[in-house]
Parts: C-alpha cells; structure tokens; sequence
C-alpha cells in the first residue's frame, strides 16, 4: 500500500468515527427537539433546532471536506456519487433554513410536519452514505483478497 493511499484510509477511519459520534449526537438532539414539540413549547423546540441544525451543518462540513474527498482518492469512480451526495447537503440546508422561519409561527405543527419530513428524508440519505460506504468496503476487501 502506498503512503498517499494509507493515509486516505486513515482519514477515512477516523472521519467515520467522529461520523459515528455525529450521528448519535444529532438523535439525541432530534429527541429534544421532538420533545419540544410534543410539549408545544415553541422556545425549546427554537433551541433544540438551532443546536440540530448546527449538528447537521457540522456534520454535512466533515462529511464534505474529509471524508468524501478521501474516499474520492481512493475511488475516483465513485465521484459521481459524491458529488450526488454533496448536492443533498445543499437541499437539505435550504430545508433547514426554511424551516427555522416556521417556528416563530402558530401553530407548531407546521413545523413539526416539516422537520418530520426532513428527518425522514436525513435517514434516507444516511442510508445510502452508508450503503456506499460498506460497498466501497467490499471492494476494497475482494481486490486485496483480505478482510481490512
């Protein structure tokens, strides 16, 4: 294995660590969030998403500036994936920002429906990052002939 290409699957590790780490963070701030408005307490539910969609900005950065581009690296053939990938993120802030103007409006629901529908589109997405991942894996796995 060369250095350049050893140091692509470091970042990779460690990014999908922190990945990890990010994923759990923003279910935990998804549930306050849901919390929040189960409750109909507009301020909560205000505070919970600025800290959700700080999580998610966050997140999208790492996944955009570390870990796609290392895994570009490795597999220059997957670029059009990526690239697909970063163009949700996009969707997905413009989502964000729209949403934050309906919390300041009555009733809560509408934002609940909305944040609904993004956190279920949020899911989908990871899914298929992580699908792309795990093939990537197995690539990786049969082409050297071993389990890395």
């Amino acid at each position: 294995m060369e250095p350049m290409e050893s140091g692509l699957r470091y970042r990779i590790r460690r990014a999908a660590r922190q990945i990890g780490e990010q994923h759990r963070q923003i279910r935990e701030i998804e549930k306050l969030l849901g919390t929040a408005i189960a409750d109909r307490v507009v301020e909560d539910a205000r505070n919970a998403f600025g800290r959700y969609r700080g999580a998610v900005v966050a997140h999208f950065a790492l996944e955009e500036e570390v870990f796609f581009p290392a895994l570009h690296g490795l597999h220059p053939e997957r670029g059009g994936e990526l690239e697909f990938l970063t163009r949700q993120h996009a969707g997905f802030l413009a989502e964000l920002r729209s949403l934050e103007s309906l919390l300041g409006e009555e009733p809560i629901e509408s934002f609940a429906r909305g944040f609904g529908d993004l956190a279920s589109s949020l899911v989908a997405h990871e899914t298929k990052e992580e699908h792309l991942v795990s093939s990537l894996a197995v690539t990786r796995q049969s082409e050297d002939g071993s389990a890395s």
